[in-house]
């Protein structure tokens, strides 16, 4: 009962949480060999990505949701969608990004996978476009309906606002379909802008208006989100956007995470995103953290261009995030550490085995963040026992 963690080799980590009465959670990530061509790393990557699935007694009905995070998507993709792995992946909903991994191969996995009493859930799979490329999942649970879209890519005019303004509508539309809306059901968006420094800001305008037309304000509540260089399929492509929402919600269930002690307010340097947002279901809490880097109180960057220290203050600003809802590190289902430059990789990965619990399983991928002096990034979503009069998770 509750969180657990597994490891298959050097290849697979993840979590698995479950109670008596709610759904069973598998966050998995895979990672794949260095000096491997990449049709071996793909076909390294399904066989250890099956073998795991197999020992936990999973298969491709219980997916929900994956993403692959690859060093070159534009001489990459093809081979991607022709591989026994991304095969795998369209179970669910799958996402790809360039966001190439710091260690091993050139290509890793994250994966989520849920299930009641060993079975999958009844699923439908959402193709927005005639190629199935932007995607989604819908998993329809007795009490809440989970709802993933991947891969919404902007298209048309080369202006990181105008394609914002698009995805995010995309995305809303898609609610809308399913009788959700951004405001009631939204709870994580990850969007990915290509060359961050110069079309992040159009992306931030563009949210703003699109969160205050639908009612999300810093007076009400914004969405948890990680916004970070990634790079599209598509070449034309500067916004790319990820999310989860889950249908049966009540407002009450929603949480802000806050740690004014340790951070600001994202507003009040112009963005509109939540840092933490808890979730409170009848049998346990997810806590989706958003991408947090070195900053103080006051909004300000701390230590700048020592990435040790920022690693270290960007992981303490996590916990402090947690400790107020009875939480740690320890309670992490996975974590996302993203840097900027390559050559950083293993100064970040040496605080990390220091500050962060062995068996949190944590992917190292090349994403520079929104800030240029921000060197580090972390994002995760811990699982909680909680005890409320809400239905269980799904």
């Amino acid at each position: 009962m509750g969180l657990t963690f597994f490891s298959f080799g050097n290849a697979v980590q993840g979590s698995t949480f479950l109670t008596a009465d709610g759904a069973e959670e598998f966050h998995i990530t895979v990672r794949t060999s260095e000096g491997a061509d990449f049709s071996y790393e793909m076909d390294e990557l399904h066989e250890s990505y099956e073998n795991a699935l197999r020992a936990l007694g999973l298969s491709a009905d219980t997916q929900a949701f994956s993403r692959f995070f690859l060093g070159d998507i534009v001489n990459q993709k093809e081979l991607l969608v022709r591989s026994r792995a991304f095969e795998t992946a369209r179970q669910g909903a799958v996402s790809a990004i360039q966001q190439c991994p710091i260690s091993g191969g050139s290509v890793s996995l994250y994966a989520y996978h849920v299930r009641k009493e060993g079975l999958p859930f009844p699923k439908e799979i959402v193709s927005p476009d005639m190629e199935g490329w932007r995607n989604g999942a819908l998993v329809r649970g007795r009490a809440y309906s989970l709802f993933w879209v991947a891969n919404l890519a902007g298209s048309g005019i080369f202006d990181s606002c105008a394609q914002a303004t698009e995805v995010f509508g995309t995305f809303n539309t898609l609610l809308t379909e399913r009788g959700m809306t951004l405001y009631d059901n939204a709870v994580r968006t990850w969007v990915y802008v290509r060359d961050i420094d110069n079309h992040y800001r159009g992306m931030v305008e563009a949210r703003k208006s699109f969160f205050l037309e639908h009612g999300l304000t810093s007076k009400t509540k914004y969405i948890s989100s990680t916004g970070i260089e990634g790079s599209a399929r598509e070449m034309n492509a500067l916004v790319q956007l990820d999310a989860i929402a889950i249908g049966g919600l009540r407002a009450e269930q929603f949480v802000r995470m806050e740690a004014h002690d340790h951070l600001s307010p994202t507003i009040r340097y112009g963005v509109t995103f939540e840092r933490g947002m808890r979730l409170r279901f009848g049998d346990r809490s997810h806590l989706y953290i958003s991408g947090t880097a070195s900053v103080d109180r006051n909004g300000r960057t701390l230590y700048a261009s020592d990435v040790r220290r920022q690693t270290r203050r960007a992981l303490e600003n996590v916990r402090a995030l947690l400790t107020p809802h009875g939480a740690d590190l320890a309670d992490l289902a996975y974590v996302v550490a993203y840097l900027r430059s390559f050559k950083d990789g293993k100064r970040v990965m040496e605080v990390v085995e220091t500050e962060l619990p062995p068996q949190v399983p944590c992917l190292f991928v090349i994403g520079a963040v929104c800030r240029p002096a921000w060197l580090v990034e972390f994002e995760g979503v811990g699982i909680i026992p909680d005890d409320t009069n809400y239905p269980p998770f799904l």
